[in-house]
């Protein structure tokens, strides 16, 4: 095991001073690094990365961007957001986490942050270092070490954690960014099986476009699999294993769309898992959608098209929904789905349908212009072809408050002109 000491601070005595000056300069977009700050060798690319990703950092990782973080361009893609990241810590509480992939250290920030008594691994000595710079900024007691996973797990073989936490790297080896987990680092397969004791509980982060049922195929033992969405996007499949539990003999899967309670949009009525307060108005909720109730929700007196969100779709839950909602698919793959109910904006898109066209590109086309449209957003289910080359036939622009769902049933398109509704 390979191990550093804590630093509170491994860089120049005016390192400090100089990235403060960066964040107080954000604005100022003519602001140039001094010729002073040029000559800091190793120090400067830092410094200029920081600097680059000040916008991106203040939307993704606020509470960073307040303490006046640093950060990588690598480190920065693949850190989990900080909304995300403090609703994993509340939802999955633990008195102590073993961390075996810290990366740029978000997600161990924010279980430190309520309350877990952190252990995090990285063989990576530049990022650690950052890492170490970063939680003395934001006042985190933690602990990060220079190692790999089974570097420490074989070391440690008496070690126990209530959870272990494992967000392997879809990169190995700088090669080109991998959707079978078989190809991350550390193997989370071999792993568990082989050192699944240290943990009573595991908690896995993988890429979105990861196959639910493929997951729960590859595990011997519990799991409890879903889909993480966030502001229509999904951010990740979380897989939740205890390897002392018998393996179910169907997976567990769900979609957990995640929502500020506090921002413009309303959350209504739904339940919610266990939120964690990002300040004192704000709260971050977990909405699931095996609790959704379609029975309960309003009913709309207009014609509406559901697009279920990307979350429900890397889930694949979207496949059971006829059945389970009793909703008519308007696609031939179900994508869009005919309801009067008034499904709420964090598991997907409504659409108030105002007009609705069948025939050709063409012919649609004409039927736009018949109704001087000239620009509305354009979302294909089951189409065939790509975006772009259905806007181009149709003569449309880009943009406005206007959307077209379109669909294609054998040799017809079948199209539904509207506006967006959020409830």
């Amino acid at each position: 095991m390979i191990v550093n000491d804590y630093k509170i601070n491994p860089f120049p005595p005016d390192f400090s001073h100089r990235i403060d000056e960066v964040y107080e300069n954000k604005d100022n977009q003519s602001n140039k690094l001094n010729k002073k700050a040029q000559n800091h060798g190793s120090e400067h690319p830092l410094i200029l990365s920081t600097r680059n990703l000040l916008s991106k950092i203040q939307l993704k990782l606020p509470m960073h961007f307040q303490a006046r973080c640093i950060t990588t361009q690598k480190g920065f893609e693949q850190c989990t957001s900080e909304i995300i990241a403090q609703w994993k810590a509340s939802h999955f509480p633990a008195n102590t986490l073993l961390s075996l992939t810290g990366g740029l250290g978000i997600d161990d920030w924010a279980w430190a942050k309520n309350g877990s008594s952190v252990i995090s691994l990285d063989p990576d000595e530049s990022l650690n270092a950052i890492v170490r710079y970063n939680w003395a900024r934001l006042g985190i007691d933690a602990t990060r070490l220079e190692s790999t996973a089974e570097m420490w797990l074989e070391a440690n073989p008496d070690a126990r954690f209530d959870l272990g936490y494992v967000d392997p790297d879809r990169r190995p080896q700088g090669a080109r960014k991998s959707f079978q987990a078989e190809d991350y680092l550390p193997n989370v397969f071999e792993l568990i099986k082989k050192y699944g004791v240290i943990g009573k509980m595991w908690l896995i982060k993988l890429s979105p476009m990861t196959d639910p049922n493929w997951i729960f195929n590859r595990f011997e033992c519990y799991t409890e699999i879903a889909s993480v969405g966030y502001k229509n996007e999904a951010k990740e499949i979380l897989v939740l294993v205890d390897p002392k539990r018998k393996k179910t003999e169907a997976p567990m899967i769900d979609c957990i769309e995640i929502v500020v309670e506090g921002e413009s949009e309303e959350i209504g009525h739904l339940t919610y898992i266990r939120g964690t307060e990002l300040n004192s108005t704000h709260k971050v909720l977990g909405l699931r959608f095996s609790e959704l109730s379609i029975e309960s929700l309003p009913v709309n007196s207009g014609q509406m098209i559901w697009e279920p969100s990307p979350a429900i779709f890397a889930s694949s839950l979207h496949t059971s929904i006829s059945q389970r909602f009793n909703l008519l698919a308007a696609t031939p793959n179900p994508g869009f789905f005919h309801t009067q109910r008034e499904i709420p904006a964090a598991f997907g898109r409504c659409l108030l349908v105002h007009h609705e066209f069948q025939g050709s590109l063409r012919k649609i086309a004409l039927q736009l212009k018949d109704l001087n449209i000239t620009q509305l957003n354009v979302t294909p289910r089951s189409c065939g072809i790509p975006t772009s080359e259905i806007t181009k036939p149709l003569k449309i622009k880009d943009g406005g408050p206007l959307t077209l769902f379109i669909t294609k049933k054998q040799r017809k398109y079948i199209a539904w002109l509207g506006e967006i509704q959020k409830f």
